[in-house]
């Protein structure tokens, strides 16, 4: 994978009779986190995430020298063939909360996923820490864990272990668009405006981070 790569893929699984718990340990982004930080609210819309339908910010503060973000987005479900009566055959879209944290004297980026809608179904919460790489400043590495639980009666560990076996490739995915959107940024001229880190006086402990 050009640009990026995904490294120490690991999935432990635990199934249980409602419940699959797994994680995926990390990614690398061939990128800085100064790059990644100033992309970070930019990465949809990309080739690899056409899923992703739309997305709105809810709130973004600032605390304890802290951005805190939340997010909405509206993404597109793929069901499996054995599940689609669940669904009448109508298309799947499932509304995700995302949470972010930018921590600029840490450097680090933490966002927490969930699915709000479509719960009966199935609930995958994700964390993913972003930070630079200490086996080279100029990467960033990805660490990732998440769950997935259902509680539909008899096919719950189906549908768990589905979103499990899916998980790998929803990864690379977005590890090729956060490589196609740091790209397409390379290179442009950043400008004046800074994000909220900057404007409330963040600046004064912390590098600024342009957009």
């Amino acid at each position: 994978l050009s640009g990026s790569g995904t490294e120490k893929c690991r999935a432990s699984l635990i199934m249980a009779a409602e419940k699959a718990s797994f994680y995926y340990e990390r990614s690398t982004l061939r990128h800085s986190w100064d790059d990644v930080v100033r992309v970070f609210w930019k990465r949809y819309p990309n080739p690899y995430a056409q899923h992703v339908l739309s997305e709105d910010t809810l709130q973004r503060k600032v605390v304890n020298n802290k951005l805190m973000s939340t997010r909405l987005m509206v993404k597109a479900s793929v069901s499996p063939k054995w599940g689609e009566f669940l669904f009448k055959g109508k298309p799947m879209k499932s509304v995700i909360v995302e949470n972010s944290v930018v921590d600029p004297v840490k450097r680090t980026i933490t966002t927490y996923t969930r699915n709000v809608t479509l719960t009966s179904m199935s609930l995958l919460e994700e964390k993913c820490i972003y930070k630079p790489s200490k086996d080279n400043g100029e990467w960033t590495i990805c660490e990732r864990s998440a769950s997935v639980m259902s509680s539909v009666r008899f096919l719950g560990p189906r549908i768990a272990q589905y979103i499990v076996s899916r998980y790998p490739h929803t990864v690379l995915r977005t590890d090729k668009g956060w490589d196609f959107i740091l790209r397409k940024f390379q290179g442009r001229p950043q400008n004046s405006v800074m994000v909220a880190l900057a404007r409330t006086g963040v600046h004064k402990q912390a590098k600024f981070v342009r957009v």
